[in-house]
């Protein structure tokens, strides 16, 4: 199925009810994920060197990047720069909803940039070529850059994650750029399978360290668990985490079930040092795991 006619399929139809993240994880400096309104004020003005006890304040929790480049969840809260993270929604899909689910489950810690797909319908995005992903990455954080200043933490790594159809763009970005997409979530791509089962070997021996495969329907799980085992023989370690929706979406459910493999997502990974989740029991789905030999 070509990647502009399975948007249809890739939809999550409405967004996640997800709010604020879950009290006390994500930072050790207390950027959360509180509601942000009105204009960007003079939070921006000093940028992340402005004081010490200066927090990240005073705009949208989702700020709109300009030129149409996509949204950037703001951590709201910091204290120092934060580094960049990108997702890919899916098709007929949404960067506002990536956004929502994403930062619910990293507990608004990073920058998270979520860049813009193909489409005049808004409500109907999607993806067309690696080539034209890349460019619209790229003109996202620009844009996030410009907007944000020194509040952004300069890394030569950045993590990446896509749903669906936006899965599919990046197991195909990070099997490209491997050194630079070393930490990967790729989540219900099972309908188009070849980008997550050919991507391990050059991703893996190319630089690759984590990658979560992350199902929401029951129809996901053999592909996505022989992906995972592709994976982890070339050399990388990798999780299966199967939410147990059996909805095709980012879900509250989902969202809640990825708090549970994320940190080990981004242990160690560069920027998040500072990254601490608080502990949390009774999660929803399981997770299965996939050792390096």
């Amino acid at each position: 199925m070509g990647l502009l006619a399975a948007a249809a399929a890739c939809s999550r139809r409405e967004p996640p009810s997800v709010g604020a993240a879950p009290e006390g994880g994500g930072d050790r400096d207390g950027a959360g994920d509180r509601d942000g309104a009105g204009d960007r004020g003079s939070a921006l003005e000093g940028g992340a060197d402005a004081g010490a006890e200066r927090a990240l304040d005073g705009v949208p929790a989702l700020l709109e990047l300009a030129g149409k480049a996509g949204v950037v969840a703001v951590p709201l809260g910091a204290l120092r720069p934060r580094p960049i993270m990108i997702a890919l929604h899916g098709g007929s899909d949404r960067p506002e909803w990536a956004c929502n689910a994403w930062r619910g489950i990293t507990g608004g810690y990073p920058v998270l940039v979520c860049p813009h797909g193909v489409g005049t319908n808004e409500s109907s995005l999607a993806w067309s070529s690696p080539a034209d992903t890349k460019l619209r990455v790229a003109r996202a954080i620009a844009a996030t850059r410009e907007a944000l200043g020194q509040w952004v933490l300069e890394t030569s790594t950045v993590v990446l994650v896509g749903f669906s159809m936006g899965a599919t763009q990046a197991a195909l970005l990070a099997r490209g750029e491997p050194r630079r997409y070393r930490r990967l979530v790729l989540a219900e791509s099972a309908y188009a399978p070849e980008p997550a089962m050919a991507f391990a070997r050059p991703w893996a021996t190319g630089g690759g360290e984590r990658a979560i495969f992350l199902c929401t329907t029951f129809g996901c799980e053999a592909t996505y668990r022989t992906a995972a085992r592709n994976v982890a023989r070339q050399g990388a370690p990798a999780r299966l985490d199967l939410a147990g929706t059996n909805a095709h979406g980012m879900w509250d459910a989902v969202v809640q079930s990825m708090r549970r493999d994320w940190p080990w997502l981004v242990a160690g990974a560069e920027g998040w040092e500072a990254y601490a989740p608080a502990p949390e029991e009774g999660l929803p789905g399981k997770t299965e795991t996939f050792d390096a030999p």
